[in-house]
């Protein structure tokens, strides 16, 4: 049926649970399982030897140096002996039933099938996860107006069924995006799925292949991830300005120096969680995140000194 691919990096206990879902899974047993260690220095490889003993011809291995998701995901493309692959984030828990509504819509010729990612029900609605939901800034799956026709905006490689020659003659993931020193990467999902629509793929978001996603978020890991995120907008600007222009990212970079500034003079201030609500607290201290984190790409490109996290 498929070749599941899911890359890891030093997430051993989430993985075990992972691995103990997929394998109760109805049809799991036609598929293939790939799992690349992405350099991982914790109990990950003794992990999957443990489990590749269990399941010899089901589960297997990839080990590589420590180089992104997107570069595993590549190696797992590659080593797949499925035409279909479907790409499984090491923190997804696929529900019964989703490999076969994969399946149906693949059957019915669409080169690439979305599948929904919703919370885990062991993640707590706090205001901080129903300030993500109300940004998008997780996953957008309430923008999409046309499920049929789906925007390549809207792919995440948690839960994504796609031909796995589509995704070579695409050229795969682009490597480039995981930085080292930031130990993070965003936007090779997007990336991809231009490059699929580019090449004439057919995507749809499949409402009825679900997934739970087990990722909780505190707020300082938020704000974290956020300067992540607003450092790679600025290495999309760069590298591939058509997609960021589509996405309304090719003017983030306007006064964003005097922005930081003011957003950390605003966010310094202890009398702001008394005058302002929530949602504002929580959207200053975003866009400061997201401006320090460009800032930083875009003082890398102009000099060499190195800026940290801040």
């Amino acid at each position: 049926m498929f070749t599941l691919v899911i890359p890891t990096h030093n997430r051993a206990a989430m993985l075990r649970r992972t691995l103990a879902h997929l394998l109760k899974l109805d049809e799991i047993s036609e598929c293939e399982i790939i799992v690349v260690n992405d350099g991982s220095t914790d109990e990950t490889g003794a992990l999957l030897e443990h489990y590749r003993q269990m399941a010899p011809a089901l589960l297997r291995v990839i080990t590589l140096e420590n180089g992104g998701p997107g570069r595993a995901r590549n190696f797992g493309v590659r080593a797949a002996q499925n035409e279909r692959i479907l790409f499984v984030d090491d923190d997804v828990f696929p529900r019964q039933g989703m490999l076969q509504s994969h399946r149906h819509l693949l059957d019915a010729g669409y080169t690439g099938s979305q599948g929904l990612l919703l919370w885990h029900h062991e993640i707590s609605m706090t205001p901080l996860i129903r300030y993500i939901d109300s940004r998008g800034s997780q996953f957008a799956f309430d923008q999409v107006k046309n499920a049929d026709s789906l925007d390549f905006a809207y792919v995440y490689t948690g839960n994504f069924a796609v031909q796995r020659s589509a995704v070579l003659n695409a050229g795969g993931f682009d490597e480039s995006f995981f930085n080292k020193e930031l130990k993070f990467s965003a936007f090779e999902d997007t990336i991809l799925g231009f490059s699929l629509q580019q090449n004439g793929a057919k995507l749809a978001l499949n409402r009825d292949a679900v997934a739970d996603h087990l990722h909780d978020m505190q707020e300082d890991a938020y704000f974290s991830r956020e300067y992540k995120v607003g450092y790679c907008i600025g290495r999309l600007q760069k590298k591939h300005p058509a997609i960021a222009r589509l996405l309304g990212l090719e003017r983030k970079d306007f006064l964003v120096e005097p922005q930081v500034h003011l957003l950390s003079m605003m966010n310094s201030q202890p009398f702001l969680k008394y005058i302002a609500g929530h949602p504002l607290r929580m959207r200053l201290r975003h866009r400061e995140a997201f401006c320090r984190g460009f800032l930083h790409f875009k003082r890398e490109t102009t000099d060499t000194r190195k800026r940290p996290i801040q």
